[in-house]
């Protein structure tokens, strides 16, 4: 007798027990969730690219905040905010409930689908810093077509001169139509006629990719522009030979 008592106790505890775990365990699913409450602004449908339609609801609430939700069709349905033609799959929206008050469980809202932002390019990367550019003005250049190498070139040329990418820009272009002349004043001689001799009138022998890949060159110095820039002797001044810039720049004096 006293082991039946014994076991109908522990048998009582047990069943206690389990009762107070399932009531715990059960009680987030009691829990409330606050209702999306407000005034209807706007109602519009929209079909992504996989030619799934959700319904976007703009909401003015009681503070004067708005808020725009995404939901499905059959829930927009089931709020009377649009209806759908069976027989064609024509989602039409009640623009009678504009202005008028509605309630959505928030349980029933699609989250917008957050888009990563792609990597930037890590040349364009190494250049913008190299350059002090906007990583998306050089990403832009070589989206036009334009190589890494070449967009560096034309990056140490604007430098030399005393520009920024946007003087970078034209100068590529140049390269791309084969006329230099909106690169120099009205009135300039000799002006050159294709790439490699504007490269030489502009650039320096360092003035590459290259060189900035394998962290050789010295972005300090890139504000001073060239010394041939700033005597308008060129080559002439220092090696004698007079190779072109020198006599160039005399003319139009």
């Amino acid at each position: 007798m006293f082991k039946i008592k014994l076991i109908s106790g522990l048998l009582v505890i047990a069943a206690l027990f389990f009762a107070q775990t399932g009531i715990v365990a059960a009680a987030p699913a009691t829990q409330e969730t606050t209702p999306i409450t407000g005034t209807i602004q706007s109602i519009t449908s929209e079909t992504d690219v996989n030619e799934v339609t959700t319904v976007l609801v703009t909401i003015l609430d009681e503070m004067g905040s708005t808020q725009t939700v995404r939901l499905s069709v059959d829930t927009a349905i089931a709020l009377g905010l649009v209806t759908l033609d069976t027989t064609t799959n024509e989602l039409t929206v009640d623009e009678t409930q504009i202005g008028q008050p509605i309630v959505i469980d928030p349980s029933t809202v699609i989250p917008d689908e957050v888009q990563d932002e792609e990597p930037a390019n890590p040349i364009s990367a190494l250049l913008a810093s190299f350059f002090s550019e906007d990583v998306s003005v050089i990403d832009g250049y070589h989206e036009d077509g334009f190589g890494f190498g070449l967009i560096a070139q034309s990056l140490w040329m604007s430098q030399n001169l005393g520009g920024d990418a946007t003087l970078a820009g034209q100068i590529l272009e140049a390269k791309r139509n084969g006329d230099y002349s909106a690169l120099f004043p009205e009135g300039t001689e000799n002006i050159p006629t294709n790439w490699g001799q504007f490269k030489k009138e502009v650039s320096e022998k360092k003035n590459n990719l290259g060189v900035i890949v394998s962290g050789q060159g010295d972005s300090d110095n890139l504000t001073e522009p060239s010394a041939q820039q700033n005597n308008g002797n060129g080559n002439g001044n220092g090696n004698g030979n007079g190779n072109g810039n020198g006599n160039r720049k005399n003319k139009n004096k």
